[in-house]
């Protein structure tokens, strides 16, 4: 009994041990580790290759990698992006300052929030006369019509042929029917009445009269287009190179126009030429003859020192002025041109006028206390040399 039992017990187990080693050699992990070993060397570095180049591969290779380099590639990202933000805040400053620079040559273009700030006229320009400077300009040689500003050179002409004696202000003119009828600013000259060529003047210089300017250019060149040719005859004469003029009062014409400085030009000229001009004729508070019409410059009695000179609107330019003025002894002539409305004119002119005699009295304090410090400095030089000569006694 015995025996049997171990027979039957030894078949148990040598198929239990059968049945062990058919699962083991179907196991899939136990088949791969076979073809491993099995496999040639090249088909197994093949597939290496395959799955080196997997997309979970490089990730897993990447990760790896940075992992590694995080310290050195963190630094020098950093790095990068410091000098792209600093040049990038560079370039931002250079352009912000060179806009400035530009508007700031011709313009204040900043207030209290640091916006640009557009110049409200065409063109502008300050000068001072006295001492041949330049205080300020925008756009000064840009061409625009110059109105009514026209007279100041008919004036200019008349005035130099009276100056020669070839004229003379108390000389009789009859008005005809052309000046009579012309359009724009009066001074309501009838046709045939006779008016001294002074009050011409005067009606062109303070009301701006475009009926008395054409009665006047007739009456001095036979016709007010051989007036225009000596217009612009002096206008070369004078260095207006921009200039170029189609009739004695301004009146819209085509190809009429002028530029700030070319203006500012003829006016230095103008009262240099004609100093008594001021008070004869622009100065005036009031025209008293044909009608009686205060001075149209906006300016006069308004701000210290203002004596003239010429109003002027068209249509194509805006509102035009010339203003000279006078303090102590600095003589300031300012030009704007095209500006939107009488009060924008107004405000710019006396702007452009308060801010050059602010510089001109800051220079003067300057020099007036470098005076005052080198006079203490001779005082106290010759004090020193009287001590020394009191020594050697």
């Amino acid at each position: 009994m015995d025996m049997l039992s171990a027979i039957v017990f030894g078949r148990k187990a040598a198929r239990f041990a059968g049945i062990l080693l058919l699962c083991c050699t179907l196991s899939p992990f136990s088949g791969a580790a076979a073809v491993q070993k099995t496999a040639p060397k090249a088909a197994r570095q093949s597939a290496l290759s395959v799955a080196a180049k997997s997309p979970a591969a490089e990730k897993s290779a990447a990760t790896s990698q940075g992992k590694k380099q995080t310290p050195a590639v963190q630094k020098n990202a950093v790095q990068e992006k410091k000098q792209t933000a600093t040049a990038q805040k560079n370039a931002t400053v250079r352009k912000n300052v060179k806009g400035k620079k530009n508007a700031g040559t011709q313009a204040k273009a900043g207030n209290k929030t640091g916006k640009a700030v557009p110049v409200p006229v065409k063109a502008y320009i300050t000068m001072d006369l006295t001492h041949k400077a330049i205080m300020g300009s925008y756009n000064a040689d840009r061409p625009v019509a110059p109105a009514s500003l026209t007279k100041v050179l008919t004036m200019f002409v008349i005035l130099d042929q009276v100056k020669a004696r070839k004229l003379s202000l108390d000389s009789m003119v009859q008005v005809s029917r052309k000046a009579a009828g012309t359009g724009g600013s009066s001074t309501n000259l009838h046709a045939g009445s006779r008016v001294s060529l002074r009050n011409l003047l005067r009606g062109m210089a303070v009301v701006s009269g475009n009926d008395a300017a054409v009665a006047a250019a007739q009456h001095v060149a036979g016709s007010e287009e051989a007036f225009v040719r000596l217009m612009n005859r002096k206008a070369k004469a004078l260095g207006m190179k921009r200039s170029v003029f189609k009739n004695v009062h301004g009146l819209p014409a085509k190809g009429q126009q002028s530029t700030a400085r070319d203006l500012m030009l003829m006016t230095g000229s103008y009262l240099a030429a004609h100093p008594q001009a001021l008070q004869q004729f622009h100065s005036r508070p009031y025209l008293d003859f044909q009608i009686c019409r205060p001075n149209t410059h906006p300016l006069l009695g308004k701000i210290e020192g203002v004596d003239g000179l010429k109003t002027g609107y068209v249509g194509s330019s805006g509102y035009n002025l010339i203003t000279t003025a006078r303090r102590r002894n600095t003589r300031l002539v300012s030009v704007v041109l095209g500006a939107p409305s009488k009060e924008v004119r107004m405000q710019e002119a006396g702007r452009l006028l308060r801010e050059a005699y602010d510089k001109v009295d800051a220079v003067e304090a300057k020099k007036a206390a470098g005076s005052r410090k080198n006079a203490g400095r001779n005082i106290a030089a010759e004090r020193a040399g009287a001590g020394s000569a009191r020594a050697g006694l």
